[in-house]
């Protein structure tokens, strides 16, 4: 069974925030939500031209700081009341893929040693997002402080900060108990 893409509405969501071009649209998901949400620019720009022709998003010229013009996106009526629509009526559905899990659960088919790198790899990768993690708490403190998002923001980084320290506590657990098995 197919899954239904949420790229359109993660788009939406992102442009109800701020206008942006494709390019910063993907800086925007790796320096903020990247911990629960990815999107590849395979999947942004056919997606903004499906959004733009449905009349969701429109695009346009703006001129930044420098005086250089250059195209954005922007949310239109229409597009702010269709995510506003699914987010009100689209239950929320959890990601059940996860390659850690899956390889720990069938561990026994994996030589020990090969399995103890892969765990020690990504205790550096969820160490290097929790650095991440506390660089956008940062942000969120001095540079978006008054933005009406803040909030919701707050609890979705503490709800990733928990995760990562407690998948890190894990790994160690079971890299030990690997270890010990050798």
């Amino acid at each position: 069974m197919k899954r239904e893409s949420k790229t359109q509405y993660a788009l939406l969501g992102i442009l109800s925030q701020c206008e942006m071009n494709g390019y910063e649209i993907r800086k925007y998901i790796e320096s903020t939500i990247s911990f629960f949400w990815n999107e590849s620019f395979g999947q942004i720009y056919p997606t903004l031209s499906k959004l733009e022709k449905d009349g969701l998003i429109r695009e346009w010229e703006k001129t930044d700081q420098n005086g250089k013009k250059k195209k954005v996106f922007k949310i239109t009526r229409s597009g702010l009341e269709e995510f506003r629509k699914w987010m009100d009526s689209s239950p929320i559905q959890s990601n059940r893929r996860n390659e850690l899990l899956f390889k720990v659960f069938f561990g026994r088919h994996m030589n020990p040693k090969l399995l103890v790198e892969q765990l020690e790899s990504e205790i550096q990768k969820q160490k290097t997002d929790l650095k991440s993690l506390k660089q956008f708490q940062k942000e969120l403190k001095t540079e978006w402080e008054n933005h009406p998002d803040n909030e919701y923001w707050y609890f979705t980084l503490e709800f990733a900060e928990k995760q990562t320290m407690l998948t890190v506590d894990w790994i160690e657990k079971v890299k030990s108990k690997i270890k010990e098995k050798k």
